[in-house]
Order: structure tokens, then C-alpha cells, then sequence
């Protein structure tokens, strides 16, 4: 079991000091979930194939930043390299969300990928995360900014087997090449907060194959 891994039960009895998360209710991310799952179920066979889990991912993103910026203190919404963040200046925490693999809130003995590929941006946020928890350089960078900000990632996975979606909010340290082209994806990570799986329940669930391209705020933006 990794030691750096805070695991927070949002149902159990004991939360006197889980109930928030860098300032935000765990309800807000539980509730983000919840809506993203109403959003994916609301597609049929006509949609295209991939309005699912790009409406999921939107809603959640839209869900979590409004709660945050409107009920709590000190946070803003932002756009940025094509990225929708939520940034509390204060704090020095940037808040960014995307999918992730299969391992995504299973157990602290499992460590979760992104699953899709990252572009520059993301690099740059993640090395500058490396940066704060280590002395040497990460290879390949020749300068980074360091200035104690901090960009954790509110990782997610719709999990059609199991009818539910689990969620974490982690702090990314290390991005890895993953297939033929050379794909960067999120692969190690300093902290994880694990959340309790959101269930399916009462949901019209439709298991449409997809084709799945949600963020697309994440890739680098094509040159034309």
C-alpha cells in the first residue's frame, strides 16, 4: 500500500476531517459525478458515437467549476492553453479535469493512467508539480517555472461494467510516452484522494460502444 494515498469515504461515519478537500465540500465532486452520469445516460443510438462521454466529461467539468467558484472562497474559473481550470490563487492550486483507465478510485495498491493523450500544457503543469517534490530536473526540460502552484487533476472512470464511476483527485508528477506515435499520458502521481464509486442507480443506463474523445481541450490545438 502506497503511504503518500489519503483515502476519503464521502458515506462513511467518520469524517470529521474528510469533509473538504482544498477548501471544497467532497460533496461538490460527488455531485459533478452524479450529473456527468445523468448526461451520459441521456444519449441514444442516434447521437454519434462519442456525445456520451463528451457530455458526461462537460458536464462534470461545468457542474464542479460552478459550485466551486459560486460556495466557496477564493476560486475562479479560467480558460487557459485551451484548458478549463479552476485556479484559487491563495492556495496556488490549479484544478483541471479528465478520464482516466480502469485503476481510476479502485485501491491505493493501484496507480491510474489519464486515458487520453496530453498535449504540451499539460506536460508543462505536471513537470512543474515533479519540480516542487524533487531536486533534480525532469529530463528533456531545460527551464520551469517553479513557484510552489500546485495542479492536481480530478481524474474519473464510467465503468459500464460495473454500472458506476469512480473518482479521485490527485496531485500528477510523471508523464509517460504510451503507444506507436509517442502519446503522452498522466502515469505517476504524488498524492491521491480517492472518492466512493457513484452507482448507476436509477439510471437508464445505455452501454453504447464509443469512441471516446471528451477533453479535447487537453490535445494540442491542430495547426491549420
Amino acid at each position: 500500500m502506497q503511504s503518500n494515498v489519503e483515502t476519503i469515504d464521502t458515506h462513511g461515519n467518520d469524517t470529521s476531517n474528510l469533509e473538504s478537500v482544498h477548501g471544497i465540500p467532497t460533496e461538490f465532486f460527488i455531485d459533478a459525478i452524479t450529473d456527468g452520469i445523468s448526461d451520459f445516460n441521456s444519449v441514444n443510438t442516434y447521437y454519434p458515437r462519442t456525445a456520451s462521454g463528451s457530455r458526461a466529461w462537460e458536464k462534470i467539468v461545468a457542474t464542479l467549476r460552478q459550485r466551486v467558484v459560486e460556495e466557496c472562497d477564493g476560486w475562479c474559473h479560467r480558460h487557459e492553453n485551451g484548458m478549463a481550470l479552476l485556479v484559487n490563487a491563495a492556495r496556488g492550486l490549479t484544478i483541471v479535469v479528465t478520464s482516466g483507465n480502469k485503476d481510476t478510485g479502485v485501491s491505493e495498491t493501484l496507480t491510474p493512467k489519464t486515458r487520453n493523450k496530453k498535449g504540451p500544457a499539460v506536460q508543462d503543469m505536471v513537470n512543474r508539480n515533479y519540480s516542487l517534490f524533487s531536486e533534480s530536473q525532469p529530463e528533456g526540460v531545460s527551464s520551469i517555472s517553479v513557484d510552489g502552484h500546485q495542479t492536481w487533476i480530478f481524474l474519473y472512470h464510467i465503468d459500464k461494467e460495473l454500472r458506476e464511476v469512480r473518482a479521485e483527485l490527485s496531485l500528477p508528477t510523471e508523464i509517460e510516452l504510451s503507444g506507436s506515435k509517442g502519446g503522452l499520458k498522466v502515469s505517476s502521481w504524488a498524492k491521491r484522494v480517492l472518492f466512493v464509486p457513484v452507482p448507476f442507480d436509477g439510471q437508464s443506463f445505455v452501454p453504447l460502444e464509443q469512441e471516446f474523445t471528451e477533453e479535447q481541450d487537453f490535445f494540442e490545438p491542430k495547426k491549420k
